[in-house]
C-alpha cells in the first residue's frame, strides 16, 4: 500500500527571502547592509522558547525564515489564549506599532530561524520610500482581514467547519509560499488548535475523525493528507 504521508523535508517549512512577507523589499538590503550583516540578523530559537513577553517595550519585528511561532495572551487566572499562528515568511509584531509594547507573548512552536527587523529602521524607510510604505499598509490590511475571518469562524461555524477552515487556511498559506503538496504537517499541537478555535481537544479529535469518515482527509499524528481539496474548501468557506 502506498504511503501517502511522505516525509517532509525541512526546507518545506522555510521560505526564501523573496517569498517572505516583505518580498523583494529586503529591509537590510534597502539599508545597504552587507551580506554578512544581513545574515547576522538571523537568530535561532529552540522549540517552545519564549521570544518576547507581553507588555515589554516594542523594539523590533520578527520575520520567520523557518519554523513557526504562536502568539498568546495570559488572563488574570493564568489561562493562555492563543490568537495567532505564524509560518515562514510571516512578520510578527505589527500589532505593536500603535501601543509601543508587545501586546502578546511570542513563542516558538518548533526550532525556528528568525530575521529581526528594528522598528526604527522600518520607519525610516516608510518616510522616504513609497514601496515600503505600501508594503506595510498591505501587511496591516491583511492582519485586519485575517482577524475578521477568525471572528466569523468563531461566531458562525460549527466545530468541523472551524477545523476545516483552519486546515484549508494552512494549505493556502503554504501554497502562497510555493509549497503545493497536499501533505501538511501541523506545527502546533491539537491542544493549541483547540485553544485557537475555541474548542476542546476532544471536539477537535471528533471533528478530525468526521473529516476522515467523509474521506476529505487522512490524519496520522501531526501529518495531514488532504484527499478532497474541493470538499475541504467548501466546508471551510
Amino acid at each position: 500500500m502506498q504511503n501517502i504521508f511522505k516525509t517532509l523535508r525541512s526546507k518545506s517549512y522555510s521560505v526564501p527571502c523573496e517569498l517572505c512577507s516583505i518580498g523583494s523589499l529586503c529591509i537590510p538590503m534597502l539599508l545597504n547592509n552587507k551580506l554578512d550583516n544581513i545574515l547576522d540578523r538571523k537568530v535561532s530559537y529552540a522549540k517552545n522558547e519564549i521570544i518576547v513577553k507581553a507588555n515589554t517595550p516594542f523594539t523590533k519585528f520578527y520575520i520567520i525564515h523557518s519554523g513557526a511561532l504562536k502568539t498568546f495572551v495570559t488572563t488574570p487566572d493564568n489561562y493562555q489564549q492563543i490568537n495567532g499562528f505564524f509560518l515562514p515568511g510571516d512578520i510578527v509584531g505589527l500589532d505593536s506599532i500603535s501601543t509601543k509594547i508587545y501586546n502578546n507573548n511570542i513563542q516558538s512552536l518548533t526550532n525556528t530561524h528568525i530575521c529581526e527587523l528594528h522598528y526604527e529602521e522600518l520607519m525610516s524607510l516608510v518616510d522616504t520610500q513609497k514601496n515600503v510604505r505600501d508594503m506595510v499598509l498591505n501587511l496591516l490590511s491583511s492582519d485586519i482581514y485575517d482577524y475578521q475571518k477568525l471572528v466569523l469562524c468563531y461566531s458562525q461555524k460549527k466545530a468541523d467547519e472551524r477545523l476545516a477552515t483552519f486546515i484549508y487556511s494552512l494549505y493556502r498559506r503554504y501554497e502562497q509560499r510555493g509549497h503545493t503538496s497536499l501533505n501538511i504537517k501541523l506545527m502546533m499541537s491539537r491542544a493549541d488548535i483547540a485553544n485557537y478555535l475555541g474548542l476542546t481537544i476532544e471536539t477537535v479529535s471528533r471533528s478530525l475523525s468526521k473529516l476522515q469518515e467523509q474521506n476529505i482527509l487522512s490524519a496520522k499524528g501531526k501529518c495531514i493528507f488532504i484527499k478532497n481539496l474541493n470538499a475541504l474548501m467548501s466546508l471551510g468557506n
